[in-house]
């Protein structure tokens, strides 16, 4: 890490702790200059998507056959890191069974509208330009495009469009390395307009909720995301958190995994040394496919309404949760509405009903929530790409 990369760093922590304890002690002030924080994230997801796409388009050009590989290895890694963060979260919800002491007394009915999703609208959201409302929404075609024609390109073995190529990557990575100087200002501003918005209350009401997701994502972490970097990369716990401490700042800050690409692709090719063509295709990837913040997040969702609701969770429901999470998880970027959205319509695809009032207290803290899902997506991208380079370095 070069000194500047030092200096945002250390200026980002200190940012971090001043706007939370400004949005605290001054929440006027936090509202105020919320807006930095809003093209902050606008423009790094702007500056994003080009960026993936010549990042996967150089990549695949360079990779060939390999490339269509590492594709493949990607997404399976992806699936079983989903699974296996699912079915890990399930042994303390159901041992303990968080959701049996949990009351919707007093609580603000949700009043959203669910998702209409099925293999049809998944295969839609994807391929169908009408169908897409943001620009994060373009990342899964955009890399599917890009993988694509990259590989067609790289059969011509023309050495100008390769350059040129290059070159266009180049650019717009010095654009993105200008933006990330302005991360603390950007973190500062969102961190401060966050606790201005909910204050310590929020930390209370709904606190056990809170403190189940954060807990499952600090499982999650530790056994499915640092220890096999620990046992077969040979990256102690230690060197993982200062390796990865501006990248945890950055998905705290935006809750976007789009958002942080930027900087997981550095983290990965000059924080662990990862290859140039593994991390351009495994991190785009992992960005939009990769969720095992959600794995955690439907976990519990499903194990603490089925709770509350005195309802079993039986080992054919927990197959049932399991299936609709993966199915939602490939749906989501399509889907617009966010975490919200996709709680509703997955208890509605659970055949769980008259759960508004719970959901009125998901909405109100799912902000908080996404920070810990975020976070975990984008710890998750990381371990799949040095996992991944590894297996092809070994190769």
């Amino acid at each position: 890490m070069n000194v500047r990369d030092r200096i945002v760093s250390w200026a980002t922590l200190l940012c971090f702790a001043a706007g939370a304890a400004l949005g605290l002690v001054r929440p006027d002030w936090a509202q105020k200059i919320g807006f930095i924080g809003t093209a902050y994230v606008t423009v790094l997801k702007y500056l994003a998507l080009p960026t993936l796409i010549l990042a996967v388009f150089c990549a695949a050009m360079k990779g060939g056959r390999n490339a269509a590989s590492t594709l493949f290895r990607a997404v399976t890694l992806f699936a079983l890191m989903f699974v296996a963060s699912f079915l890990l979260c399930a042994v303390p919800y159901g041992l303990f069974a968080p959701g049996k002491s949990f009351s919707m007394t007093g609580e603000t009915a949700w009043e959203g509208e669910r998702a209409a999703v099925s293999l049809g609208s998944i295969l839609k959201n994807i391929f169908s330009p009408g169908g897409m409302t943001s620009v994060t929404s373009l990342y899964l075609p955009s890399i599917l495009a890009a993988f694509v024609l990259g590989i067609a390109f790289g059969a011509l073995h023309s050495e100008r469009l390769e350059k040129g190529a290059a070159a266009a990557e180049d650019l717009f990575r010095k654009l993105l390395s200008w933006v990330m100087i302005l991360t603390p200002l950007g973190v500062l501003s969102l961190m401060a307009k966050l606790t201005g918005t909910f204050g310590a209350e929020a930390l209370r009401s709904s606190g056990a909720y809170i403190a189940w997701a954060y807990g499952g994502c600090l499982l999650v972490l530790g056994l499915v995301m640092i220890l096999p970097l620990w046992v077969l990369c040979r990256v102690s716990p230690g060197q993982y958190f200062r390796r990865t401490g501006r990248l945890f700042l950055t998905a705290i800050s935006t809750c976007s995994s789009a958002a942080t690409l930027p900087e997981t692709m550095r983290t990965c090719r000059e924080s662990f040394g990862a290859s140039e063509r593994t991390t351009g295709i495994v991190a785009p990837l992992g960005c939009t496919i990769h969720m095992c913040g959600g794995a955690v997040s439907f976990c519990l969702l499903g194990f603490f309404v089925h709770q509350s609701m005195g309802r079993p969770v039986t080992f054919v429901t927990l197959l049932l949760m399991l299936l609709c999470a993966l199915l939602l998880n490939m749906a989501a970027p399509g889907i617009p509405g966010g975490g919200i959205v996709l709680g509703a319509t997955y208890l509605a695809m659970l055949g769980v009903e008259h759960v508004e009032l719970f959901l009125g207290m998901y909405a109100g803290i799912y902000r908080i929530l996404d920070m810990a899902y975020t976070s975990l997506n984008v710890a998750g991208d990381v371990t799949a790409n040095l996992l991944i380079d590894r297996w092809e370095n070994k190769r």
